[in-house]
């Protein structure tokens, strides 16, 4: 094994060892996303375990916004992502846990 090339993210010439090619180009990062601002609207459903996030605003503002609400999930509000539960998910908001499903949760705005 070539660890040179491994470490320098390139491949051997002579040949498909299966090594993966792991350099970073950091020349097709925006300047936005190199310091850590994202243009992307993110949604509650694409975060993971362990990550905190505050609510931005509801994608869609009809009677799944009012609910949201009517759970205590207000604009402003900072939440935690404490487990994927198949269709559900757990999250905290304050001191209270709340369990709302992924349609729920594509819904919701986050930063």
């Amino acid at each position: 094994m070539n660890f040179g090339n491994k470490l320098r993210g390139t491949t051997p010439a002579h040949g498909n060892s299966g090594e993966k090619n792991i350099e970073i180009n950091e020349s097709r990062k925006s300047a936005s996303s190199a310091h850590g601002i994202s243009d992307k609207k993110n949604n509650l459903k694409e975060l993971h375990v362990g990550d905190t996030a505050q609510i931005v605003d509801f994608f869609d503002h009809n009677e799944t916004a009012k609910k949201i609400e009517a759970m205590g999930l207000r604009k402003g509000k900072r939440i935690t992502i404490l487990k994927k539960l198949g269709r559900g998910i757990l999250i905290k908001a304050g001191g209270t846990r709340i369990v709302i499903t992924g349609d729920v949760a594509k819904n919701i705005e986050v930063k």
